[in-house]
């Protein structure tokens, strides 16, 4: 066999028919033809007659295979009986998985703690059912409804439901502090949250209005993610002040010195508040048991616990 001879059989086995391309989707060749028409597979035209690359055939095919495999994962991660919650970090939330899942044994919780702004864009592009949320509006004097109206195009189809208030504060294991100016004068070594979390917005907020430059603040760019993170740098010496909740200082046995107290919120799209894993979980934090929880728990108000919020200019309280 001649050298052209070889060339011309490596470049037909490298095609294939129509005829092969319908056995390998399972499709009639008319099919194919119409896709082909259309530019919906790879494929050529050689003197009126179709053909079709088979190493680029199957890369499509491949490619179709795994798109089909994300959307299934997709679909089965939002199920009814699976809750995907992203956003801010709290104590009482570790508890939750394992006491919901005792109630309702086919369902299944699953929290990531990545900070009130990154949990509202998770909403935003349906990566999760309900974002955590405490952002704090000065001007407002409010919380959730000024980041909610920035970053959705139409901020009336979400509904803010509270799930508690928490008391925030200094978080020391020796020396007890009420200020970042004293944090600085004493040399401590702080540990922050990481930025877009609530707390590291009010953090930098009361930062500016202590006229603290933020470069003299010993350990102000090392960053964790969540409250027993805070406590876990304290205790191992890693750190020497922090900011966190209250619950977190009775809970490891530190000094605590109060801040403020803070509206703790969950956010979910209107269209899905009354499928079955939402409410479930409404269900579940309007009971006695998780009023229970809160109570046994430092620094936890449950006076607005469940209920749908509004901006103050639309309360009857104004």
């Amino acid at each position: 066999m001649t050298d052209m001879e070889t060339d011309s059989k490596t470049s037909e086995s490298q095609f294939i028919s129509a005829r092969d391309v319908s056995r390998l989707l399972n499709i009639n060749e008319k099919k194919v033809y119409t896709l082909a028409q259309k530019g919906k597979i790879p494929c050529t035209k050689v003197t009126g007659k179709w053909i079709f690359p088979k190493k680029e055939l199957e890369r499509f095919l491949h490619r179709k295979a795994t798109g089909t495999l994300k959307k299934f994962s997709t679909e089965f991660a939002l199920a009814k009986n699976i809750l995907l919650i992203a956003g801010s970090d709290d104590p009482i939330l570790y508890p939750l998985q394992g006491m919901i899942h005792s109630l309702h044994r086919d369902f299944v919780l699953f929290s990531a703690s990545v900070g009130s702004g990154e949990g509202l864009r998770l909403l935003k592009k349906s990566f999760c059912h309900i974002a955590l949320c405490h952002l704090y509006d000065y001007e407002a004097d409010d919380y959730n409804f000024s980041a909610i109206r920035a970053l959705f195009d139409n901020p009336d189809e979400v509904a803010v439901i509270n799930l508690f208030y928490r008391t925030i504060g200094f978080l020391t294991k020796e020396q007890q502090v009420g200020s970042f100016e004293q944090i600085v004068s004493k040399r401590l070594r702080f540990i922050n949250r990481q930025a877009g979390s609530g707390i590291r917005s009010r953090v930098d907020r009361i930062i500016a209005e202590e006229k603290i430059e933020k470069n003299s603040i010993k350990g102000y760019g090392d960053e964790v993610n969540t409250h027993f993170n805070i406590a876990s740098a304290i205790l191992s010496d890693r750190a020497d002040a922090g900011v966190t909740a209250e619950s977190v200082a009775r809970y490891f046995n530190l000094k605590f010195t109060k801040l403020f107290e803070e509206r703790f919120d969950m956010v979910v799209y209107k269209d899905s508040y009354f499928e079955e894993n939402i409410q479930i979980f409404i269900e579940f934090i309007k009971s006695s048991t998780f009023m229970e929880l809160l109570a046994t728990m430092a620094g936890y108000s449950s006076r607005q616990t469940g209920k749908v919020l509004y901006p103050k200019n639309q309360t009857s309280e104004g």
